[in-house]
């Protein structure tokens, strides 16, 4: 147990030093969120997809799906996980985490999980959807694999400091601030291009 505990945990740091890197001047936004939950629902659904045309000309985008669960060692040998929304928005979780994994960026990891939160057992439809093959998703989402992305995922929430106490917990270039995290909730855009000094020149036009 204690080596797989290292894996992970190397494992995580990874991917957070490598979303740290080579970020080109852009904004890094972080979303810890959970699959059936209301509050991230609105969120991504309202807030970000309808935005993601502006955002993602300045944002790096990365989607975290954990939120207020935990996770132990299953006898299996995989991960167990205790969720908020129950064991549907476990299992909700992994199928996200695994869409995310095999989506080819930001975009197309966005379409997914949005059309997830209004229809989260429409996978291979979400799937279709956003232009992604469903078989290694679903082959992730049934086996160990599903389960390892989410234990990583949570391994990375669990770490935040502050800790997490609010679903979505919405981050800027790594570093939480109370206000931007509440505002982003209703003005998604008006954050990041406020956080980002207005640099980029989708955020010069009207609609903020």
């Amino acid at each position: 147990m204690f080596k797989s505990l290292v894996v992970s945990a190397l494992l995580y740091f990874s991917i957070v030093a490598t979303a740290e890197l080579g970020n080109g001047g852009r904004t890094n936004v972080d979303v810890y969120y959970e699959s059936l939950c209301p509050d991230s629902r609105n969120f991504l659904v309202n807030q970000l997809a309808p935005q993601w045309k502006t955002l993602s000309t300045f944002v790096n985008l990365r989607l975290i799906p954990f939120g207020k669960s935990s996770f132990s060692r299953s006898s299996s040998g995989g991960w167990s996980f205790n969720c908020q929304h129950g064991p549907a928005e476990c299992n909700g979780n992994i199928l996200h985490a695994c869409g995310i994994k095999y989506s080819k960026d930001s975009t197309q990891a966005l379409s997914f999980t949005s059309c997830l939160m209004r229809a989260p057992t429409s996978g291979a439809q979400c799937a279709e959807l956003a232009g992604m093959d469903f078989t290694p998703i679903d082959v992730c989402h049934k086996s160990v694999e599903g389960q390892n992305l989410v234990q990583v995922h949570g391994m990375e929430t669990l770490s935040l400091q502050p800790t997490l106490t609010f679903v979505p917990w919405v981050v800027y270039d790594k570093v939480f601030d109370d206000s931007k995290q509440w505002n982003s909730l209703s003005n998604v855009r008006s954050v990041a291009c406020t956080h980002s000094g207005f640099s980029a020149p989708a955020c010069l036009s009207n609609g903020l």
